[in-house]
């Protein structure tokens, strides 16, 4: 399972990353920061804490690959 920074990196970096609309969030399960980019903040998102889209592993993967191209 991805941290909650990977999280972060990942909405930055998917091209299917699609905000929830702001009334469809629970309020008061979760604290909601706006001005963060998250998986938890995207409509693909699921309650299952997945992607139903698949992507956080292939972005990841492509992530960890310009950082050894970097190195």
């Amino acid at each position: 399972m991805a941290s909650k920074e990977q999280l972060r990196k990942i909405a930055i970096y998917c091209d299917s990353y699609k905000p929830k609309d702001r009334n469809s969030l629970n309020m008061t399960s979760q604290i909601y920061e706006e001005k963060f980019e998250s998986c938890e903040n995207c409509s693909h998102y699921t309650e299952e804490r997945k992607c139903e889209l698949d992507l956080i592993d292939k972005v990841l993967s492509s992530l960890a690959m310009e950082h050894d191209l970097k190195s």
